[in-house]
């Protein structure tokens, strides 16, 4: 059950090469976002205290470990980028995707 359930997680090869495709959307849309006025400072700071705790000593004491070390920041940066959208107002996020979507 543990590998069935390990192996779903897993990117296939099409939805790797969507997701590297996409990144530069997604990159634009958290400048964007950081920079609209709109947007609540306390969500402002979410990324930026991620990254903070990337470059503490435990964190960095981690990058000794091979495999962990990669995982904290992956984990750190995912959750922090995730917990910024979360914070951000709904309808903000949905203007600034319209917007890229169309290109502006």
């Amino acid at each position: 059950m543990f590998r069935s359930m390990l192996r779903m997680q897993f990117l296939g090869p099409m939805q790797l090469s969507r997701l590297v495709m996409f990144l530069p959307q997604f990159v634009r849309l958290f400048y964007r976002l950081i920079t609209d006025e709109r947007v609540p400072m306390l969500a402002k700071m979410v990324p930026w205290m991620g990254l903070l705790l990337m470059l503490t000593p435990p964190a960095l004491e981690l990058d000794m470990i091979p495999i962990v070390g990669e995982l904290d920041w992956i984990l750190i940066g995912y959750l922090s980028l995730k917990v910024f959208i979360w914070l951000c107002p709904p309808d903000v996020v949905r203007e600034h995707v319209s917007q890229i979507g169309r290109g502006e």
